[in-house]
Parts: structure tokens; C-alpha cells; sequence
């Protein structure tokens, strides 16, 4: 009976030297196809001898035949490489599987990202913009976080949370101006940090909790949410922020938010699914994100 190892021990390269030798009749010509040189064909041979208990060839002085229990063997061996390369085969032919593309803009990242961290499942690839709104005829996503007005939303969007702004920054920064200890209508003289040009942020913030009209005098101005909300996490200064983005920074104490007023703005953050037919897995990345959503 012949020897029949363990799958994990099988010496496939062997096997397939024994095959090619077998079908030329021929170490010389067997190390030719395998470009190798005809003792490491004889060294396989030979090792593969030795763990099956078996001869497979007679060798001549200008001849090599098989030996019965080579002739037994043969037909399997072929049989099995046949059919690992029908496997290979089949499985260049399948679909390559592309990661889930998803558009974020940087104001949400945080958010997003943390979520996707706990996601088990298709491997997702998270591109930030500044921009907020997605062209899916232009831009090669797969789904998209948008920052869109709540009346006017994208048609089919389906809302992730409302934003809402309050003043955050640094412990030490709230601890060296004494933040807990001000009234909202001191809030205007302290260093404060703007995510856009317009500072529209912190005038609509004003405009909501202070009776006092706002000037705008100074701060350090950045692009993006994203960006202000780093500089308030290095103590350069107060910065509004959406409660719902910064909740681990604000439960791990390297956020504060020193004052109680949270602004409801107009606007939301959305998901949007390309139109047409999404690939696998698009649709359990939506609702785990969707599934994500805070409860208010």
C-alpha cells in the first residue's frame, strides 16, 4: 500500500518534478522545463523516494522507466495537478475585489473613521475632502458622506446626525483662562480659532447666545473644521465644535467644553449611495454607518 502523508506534509514541488520526469522519461529534459539543473531534478527524486518507500524509476545507463508503483502514482499526480490548475484558473477569473471607496469630507473623518475601525467586512477606503458635496458622474466613489443644508438635502440621502456646535479646547487652555469661571459675554475677548474666512461658525454661535453684536477682531483662522479642532487640541484656542464628532475626545478628557449653549445649525451629515448598481458590500458598510447614527 502506498504511503499517504498528511495534506499539510505534501511534498507538492516533488511531486511535480516526479510528474515531469515521468512524462519525458528523462531527468535531462524534466530540468529543462523546470529550469533547474538535472542533479536538483535528481535530488527531488530522490527525496521523494526516500518518503514514500518506493522506487519510482529504473535508471539506466542511457534509459529511465517506471517502476510499477510509479505507475500507480502517476495517474493521481496528474489528476491533482490538473485540477489545482483548474482551481488557479478559476479563480483569475473571478472579479478582483476592489475596496469600497467612500468620500468623507475632513470635518467628519473623525467621526467616520472610528466607526469603520469596529467594522468587520469589506476593506473600505476612506478619502477626505474639503469639498462637502459629491458629483458621483465625476468622482470614482462608491458612497459618500455629504455636509448638506437639512432643507435641500441630496435626493435618496439618507441622514447620519444634525450638526451642532459648541466651544471646546484644550484643558490647560481652559484652565490657564479661567473658562468655567466667564460668562458667555466674555467669550468674544478670548483667542478664538475659525474653521472658514467668514467665521460664519462662531458669528452664528454669537448671534444665538449673546445679546451683545459680534465683532469679528483676530484668532487663528484655518480650512477646515477638522483643522481648528487640531489646533484647539494643541491649546492655541477656543474652537466650536460638533459635540457628536469630538465625543471621545471629550469623554478622554483631551477636549473640554467649558460652556453649556450647543448651537442646532440648519445643516446635517449624510450618506449617499453612487446611483446604478454599488458592488458587494456597499450596502452593509451603509448600514453599519447608518446603524452608528447617535441617539438624541
Amino acid at each position: 500500500m502506498l504511503f499517504t502523508p498528511p495534506r499539510t506534509q505534501l511534498p507538492l514541488y516533488g511531486l511535480q518534478v516526479f510528474e515531469c520526469a515521468a512524462r519525458h522519461l528523462s531527468f535531462t529534459l524534466a530540468a529543462d522545463e523546470l529550469c533547474v539543473s538535472q542533479g536538483a531534478v535528481s535530488k527531488q527524486i530522490a527525496q521523494l523516494e526516500a518518503r514514500l518507500g518506493h522506487l519510482l524509476f529504473v535508471r539506466g545507463t542511457r534509459s529511465l522507466t517506471l517502476t510499477p508503483a510509479a505507475e500507480r502514482l502517476l495517474p493521481f499526480i496528474r489528476e491533482g495537478l490538473v485540477r489545482m490548475g483548474e482551481g488557479l484558473s478559476a479563480l483569475q477569473a473571478l472579479p478582483h475585489e476592489q475596496a469600497i471607496s467612500i468620500k468623507v469630507p475632513s470635518c467628519a473623518s473623525r467621526w467616520v473613521l472610528r466607526r469603520l475601525q469596529a467594522f468587520e467586512g469589506e476593506a473600505v477606503e476612506v478619502r477626505g475632502s474639503h469639498h462637502h458635496g459629491i458629483d458621483f458622474s465625476r468622482e470614482p466613489f462608491d458612497l459618500a458622506i455629504v455636509y448638506q443644508p437639512c432643507l435641500g438635502r441630496y435626493p435618496n440621502s439618507q441622514p447620519l446626525f444634525r450638526e451642532q456646535l459648541t466651544p471646546v479646547c484644550a484643558p490647560a487652555f481652559a484652565a490657564k483662562h479661567r473658562l468655567f469661571e466667564r460668562s458667555l459675554e466674555e467669550l468674544p475677548l478670548l483667542p478664538l480659532i475659525h474653521a472658514s474666512v467668514d467665521r460664519r461658525d462662531w458669528r452664528n454661535w454669537f448671534a444665538a447666545f449673546i445679546a451683545t453684536p459680534w465683532q469679528p477682531q483676530g484668532g487663528q483662522l484655518f480650512d477646515t473644521l477638522d483643522l481648528a479642532m487640531n489646533a484647539a487640541l494643541q491649546g492655541f484656542g477656543l474652537s466650536l465644535g460638533d459635540p457628536t464628532i469630538v465625543a471621545e475626545e471629550l469623554e478622554s478628557g483631551a477636549l473640554v467644553a467649558p460652556f453649556v449653549p450647543v448651537l442646532e445649525t440648519d445643516h446635517e451629515y449624510a450618506l449617499l449611495v453612487c446611483p446604478g448598481n454599488p458592488p458587494p458590500g456597499v450596502t452593509r458598510v451603509c448600514q453599519w454607518l447608518l446603524g452608528e447614527r447617535p441617539s438624541f
